[in-house]
């Protein structure tokens, strides 16, 4: 498990900085940019999915960022992701490329 600081407060699954999922996707969208793809507008969704669901600050990440030093068998192997709103999305912002 992963600790998870998100920062995508207008996220449906967003619980005070915690997520209310067991797992997220965070997808590569770019040359150096991975964008948490489990995001949903709490405007579109009005937190119905999730209402019932407590947040947890630790959660598995799946990603295929394959250019990320973190990821081990399209899994995050970061003790630690923030995740915080960009331009691009919920961009996670732990993305660190290999060398």
């Amino acid at each position: 498990m992963t600790y998870l600081d998100c920062s995508a407060y207008d996220c449906c699954h967003n619980k005070g900085g915690s997520c209310c999922l067991s797992c997220i996707d965070v997808q590569h969208t770019g040359e150096n940019n991975a964008v948490c793809h489990s995001y949903c507008s709490n405007e579109s969704y009005a937190n119905a999915a999730t209402d019932n669901a407590p947040g947890t600050a630790e959660t598995d990440i799946r990603c295929n960022d394959e250019a990320c030093r973190h990821l081990k068998n399209q899994v995050c192997a970061a003790r630690r992701v923030r995740i915080d709103e960009q331009d691009t999305g919920p961009a996670c912002l732990t993305r660190s490329e290999t060398h």
